[in-house]
């Protein structure tokens, strides 16, 4: 990706690795990734490339499952911390390559199939990364892509903004969509992902509760490793971070009391086929 593209540089999100690895995925991301490789339909012959694969929420599911996988990302620290935790998971079906998902150096039908797991919704050009995805996969090959619904139906990140329009109600508002939420309409999904040349593709929600017992790990769940909440505390000047702090925690203590913290987020998934 273009380095110019606000906080959404290797750089950042490598800054970020750590804390998405251990604050993040298992708690946002975890409970979706067996449903989206079930969408991949992979056998134990197939060759996966994954991209955007960040620490590997959804990697270690795919190398279970495939013969081998290439896992890509665009920040060389996110392969990193990649590279330690499958290794410490076992698997010896995986390589790592540092890649731009949106100019995979790869060959032509190359793979059975190809995943990307909350990560093309962020590309600059998704178009690109939709239309690499499709060049990469075999004739007769799947490909998945994954995004996040609205916060209609991602109770989660609609505290967090609701935290911040309390805090901060001068602030402009974000763009419409935001990135986060790029393929969060299904009928534009769907459209993308044939104008890339995909075929049968099917779109849809998946929804999971997400239960946390305190403040203090939602909070690190939705600011650790994300880059583009890093940068908006960063405009919001030196108290930034602490008046969305404090917003949030009055928004759940007054929500849930002491109770734990219950809320529903809702993914999009989407599958095509490549043509024979």
């Amino acid at each position: 990706m273009d380095k110019t593209q606000g906080p959404s540089t290797p750089e950042s999100w490598g800054a970020a690795s750590r804390g998405y690895a251990d604050k993040v995925a298992p708690l946002l991301m975890a409970s979706y990734v067996e449903e989206f490789a079930d969408r991949l339909d992979i056998g134990a012959g197939h060759d996966v490339v994954e991209v955007a694969a960040g620490t590997g929420a959804l990697t270690s599911v795919l190398a279970r499952r495939a013969k081998s996988v290439l896992a890509t990302d665009f920040a060389p620290k996110m392969i990193e911390v990649l590279r330690e935790r499958l290794a410490q998971a076992g698997a010896t079906n995986v390589r790592f390559e540092v890649m731009d998902g949106q100019a995979l150096e790869l060959e032509d039908d190359s793979f059975d199939r190809a995943a990307c797991c909350f990560g093309l919704m962020l590309f600059p050009d998704r178009a690109k990364g939709f239309s690499e995805l499709r060049r990469v996969v075999r004739p007769g090959g799947r490909a998945m892509v994954s995004g996040w619904a609205g916060p209609d139906k991602f109770e989660a990140f609609a505290l967090f903004l609701g935290a911040l329009k309390s805090a901060f109600p001068d602030l402009p508002p974000p763009p419409t969509p935001p990135p986060v939420f790029a393929l969060a309409d299904l009928d534009r999904f769907k459209a993308e992902m044939q104008a890339a040349g995909f075929e049968d593709v099917e779109v849809g929600y998946v929804s999971r509760e997400l239960v946390v017992d305190d403040f203090e790990t939602i909070w690190a769940m939705m600011t650790a490793g994300a880059p583009p909440v890093q940068a908006l505390f960063d405009m919001a000047g030196p108290d930034g971070e602490q008046r969305v702090r404090d917003s949030l925690s009055e928004i759940v203590a007054k929500r849930f009391g002491g109770e734990p913290i219950r809320v529903t987020n809702a993914a999009t998934v989407g599958s095509g086929i490549v043509a024979r």
